[in-house]
């Protein structure tokens, strides 16, 4: 039981951190792009929201999917809908930034008026009306998990828990969510199905936690050094930068609404 939770903590943190990394989607272009602003505290309350939707969607993924999915489906276009118009005002708001040399002087003052609201509720609403996420963090737990398992490291069998989500969930979409050979499952498990215990219930729980908590460190350290270094980069550069973060919000907002409505037409 200690091996498997140890193993759980470290996987579940590595995982979180690693994914985390790439300043790809909403919530890292967001954070980058306050972060260059100065604007710490919006940066870590904005990690913070986004965090605890990440925790509920890994148990969700880890734990029990099928009949949840079942339900959340119907309104998937719905939510994507939203979501995009919330990124779309974001994004253009993000583009209209025009930092001055003395707001960089003047980070402190400045940190002191916008720093004192927002950010908590941004960073729950977008990882909330973002499906994509769901998928995201299912996939990912199954790569992660299968290889753990595959290397001989005590997964408690939470790699036989994810298998049999994404094979609930291909059942009821139709779609190949990932093309990882599942051989090494089907032959180390044989017949053997999961049970969802109370201890299996304690090894998604920690493995949430410790996912989301890696992905929160990582969001922390990359606002952090952002901040203390945007000082050395050019006001001009900078403004740039936060445009293009802006503009790519808004492609991906464009993207999920043109993805909704296909979803609806279809």
């Amino acid at each position: 039981m200690i091996e498997s939770l140890i193993t759980v903590v470290l996987i579940g943190f590595s995982a979180g951190f690693i994914f985390s990394m790439p300043i790809a989607g909403p919530i890292s272009i967001i954070i980058t792009s306050n972060a260059l602003k100065g604007n710490l505290k919006f940066c870590l309350r904005t990690a913070s929201g986004a965090s605890i939707i990440e925790f509920f969607y890994v148990l969700i993924a880890v734990f029990g999917l099928a009949m949840l999915f079942s339900l959340y489906s119907s309104i998937v276009p719905y939510v994507l809908i939203v979501g995009s118009i919330f990124l779309l005002i974001i994004g253009v708001r993000i583009i209209r930034t025009k930092l001055t040399l003395e707001d960089i002087e003047n980070s402190e003052k400045t940190s002191e008026i916008t720093e004192k609201k927002g950010g908590f509720r941004t960073g729950i609403f977008i990882n909330l009306t973002n499906p994509s996420l769901f998928f995201g963090v299912l996939t990912s737990s199954f790569l992660v998990l299968s290889f753990a398992s595959s290397i001989g490291l005590n997964t408690g069998g939470l790699d036989i828990l994810v298998h049999e989500n994404v094979t609930s969930l291909q059942e009821i979409t139709g779609d190949e969510l990932t093309k990882l050979d599942t051989t090494y499952i089907a032959q180390t498990h044989g017949d053997q199905e999961a049970q969802h215990s109370s201890y299996t219930l304690l090894l998604s729980l920690t493995y949430a936690f410790f996912l989301a908590l890696g992905g929160f460190v990582w969001l922390t350290i990359l606002a952090k050094l952002l901040v203390k270094y945007r000082n050395k980069i050019k006001i001009e550069i900078l403004n740039w930068t936060i445009r293009i973060l802006g503009m790519i919000l808004c492609g991906i907002g464009i993207y999920l609404l043109w993805e909704s409505f296909n979803i609806l037409l279809s």
